[in-house]
């Protein structure tokens, strides 16, 4: 029977590997689906309409509802809908102050019958951030009690916030 020597244990392994070539790739580039935040949490007192007239009670009248009502308490923080810039900031007689938030891809939207706003025209927020509180009231929608009016446009078309959201309409 042949008597096999050990392997020599102070031999060298290859000091290079064996190179496979690479075909250069392309840097990954990571897309991100915008993040949506309800402004407030209660419930929708009155939906966007599009085209179809609703009876508004302040006013006693029939008119298209371009925005969504939501329930909320005087002095409740009003979150922004998604990351943005704080467009304007304004006084408006039948809506109160409004902040108008630009967005990527055409999108706006505009809280109105907000109080002790905590925002500056110019700076950058971020989803969920807080753009003030509720007023205590919106002159043009009274009737309603305490609520923020929420109007989202795309591209200057008026969209419903609820599909943003992934939220049905209210019964």
């Amino acid at each position: 029977m042949p008597i096999i020597a050990p392997a020599d244990s102070t031999a060298e392994a290859p000091t290079e590997p064996a190179t496979v070539p690479q075909q250069e790739q392309e840097p990954a580039v990571t897309v991100s689906a915008p993040v949506y935040v309800r402004p407030v949490s209660g419930a929708v007192l009155t939906p966007f309409s599009g085209d179809t007239l609703l009876f508004q009670p302040t006013m006693g009248d029939w008119r298209v509802h371009a925005g969504t009502d939501f329930s909320a308490e005087a002095g409740e923080t009003v979150l922004a809908l998604t990351d943005g810039t704080v467009q304007q900031i304004a006084e408006d007689g039948l809506y109160g102050t409004c902040v108008t938030l630009t967005h990527n891809n055409g999108l706006t939207s505009s809280y109105c019958g907000m109080d002790d706003v905590r925002v500056q025209e110019g700076q950058v927020v971020s989803a969920g951030e807080a753009l003030g509180v509720c007023a205590d009231s919106i002159p043009a929608e009274s009737a309603l009690g305490t609520h923020v009016h929420v109007q989202v446009t795309q591209n200057d078309a008026p969209i419903d916030v609820l599909t943003l959201l992934d939220e049905d309409e209210p019964e």
